[in-house]
């Protein structure tokens, strides 16, 4: 595995090995805040959260059971650079404690 990863030239073509892992971006620690006003937007949470170490934030989405069409939800789910979940999150003068913060997260994408 190794020769193969220092390969730089197979028959006549050059060659570029990479790992999966070095390919792919570390994930983070994520978690799940509840009840963030929606007239906050994902742009204004990923502004607000960026010094607290968050790096990406999208809103779940629902249908309601009268229509087909998919509204935004008060859930919103945050990925953080760090691996470890902060105590706290303070989105201008709203604050997330632990409590509200879901380390147990599914996949949302």
């Amino acid at each position: 595995m190794t020769a193969l990863l220092q390969c730089t030239k197979l028959t006549d073509g050059a060659v570029s090995v990479e790992t999966a892992a070095s390919s792919m971006r570390p994930l983070g620690a994520r978690g799940v805040i509840y009840n963030v006003p929606l007239d906050i937007s994902t742009d204004d949470l990923v502004a607000c959260l960026a010094s607290q170490g968050v790096k990406f934030v999208k809103r779940f989405r629902f249908k309601s059971s009268n229509s087909s069409e998919l509204k935004d939800s008060k859930s919103v789910f945050l990925q953080f650079t760090t691996a470890v979940l902060p105590g706290e999150v303070k989105i201008g003068y709203l604050f997330f404690s632990r409590e509200t913060v879901c380390s147990e997260t599914v996949t949302v994408f």
